[in-house]
């Protein structure tokens, strides 16, 4: 989990990651965060709910956005297996099983969130950026830069350093390049929740149209990649 300031959530995220997911998963599996220089407690938090779940692991870096933050995590997790969410409580940990029950059969499974509980204005740039993936990739799944899956480390191991085009995007050009490597793939639908605590740091509405073309831009650099392949 990707986190910055979450103090006013993160303990209970936590204590329900354990409650329904972590103490049900084999010894040896970590939970690992990257906390980009949250100011609000956050850091301590976490720490302090390591005393009490040996597993966590964290790493306190620089506010450098959520693309870093996420390659990051990718390149320190150990396990054979790799599950990535957001921190903010949206996601219901429970629906982890929807996803591991088909990890023997793919590569990649991702959970697409069902009656996504965000503001308006992020539903819809979401909407047209998955219409753009589909028109530009060909490519038929729902919630493109989900924050809710589960795949094998050699997908990432493969494909991290390939991911340089959207920067924070970066789910989704993971997706896209783990299609084009012809990992088998798996969509499921997963509850999304209304968000607790903090206001989401999303994108503010006048920066919108900047980083849509920057977004747009790193899409036309991942379809010119394979173009000459």
């Amino acid at each position: 989990m990707p986190v910055c300031n979450e103090a006013d959530i993160i303990g209970s995220v936590i204590d329900e990651w354990h409650k329904d997911v972590f103490q049900y998963l084999p010894e040896g599996s970590e939970f690992i965060f990257d906390d980009g220089a949250s100011t609000d407690g956050t850091l301590d938090i976490i720490n302090n709910c390591s005393k009490k779940y040996s597993y966590i692991k964290v790493y306190k870096e620089k506010r450098d956005g959520f693309g870093r933050a996420a390659k990051r995590l990718y390149a320190r997790a150990n396990c054979p297996l790799i599950f990535f969410t957001d921190s903010d409580g949206q996601y219901v940990a429970k629906d982890f099983w929807i996803l591991a029950k088909y990890i023997n059969d793919y590569h990649f499974i991702r959970g697409g969130k069902v009656g996504r509980k965000d503001p308006m204005m992020r539903r819809l740039v979401s909407f047209i950026f998955n219409k753009l993936v589909l028109i530009l990739f060909d490519l038929y799944y729902f919630d493109v830069n989900s924050a809710f899956f589960l795949l094998e480390k050699s997908v990432i191991d493969k494909i991290l350093p390939e991911l340089n085009d959207l920067s924070t995007l970066v789910n989704t050009e993971l997706l896209i390049r783990a299609v084009y490597s012809n990992y088998e793939i798996k969509q499921v639908y997963v509850t999304h929740r209304e968000r607790k605590g903090s206001v989401s740091r999303g994108l503010p509405p006048l920066k919108i149209p900047f980083h849509g073309f920057k977004a747009f831009l790193g899409l036309l650099k991942i379809k010119s990649s394979y173009r000459h392949k």
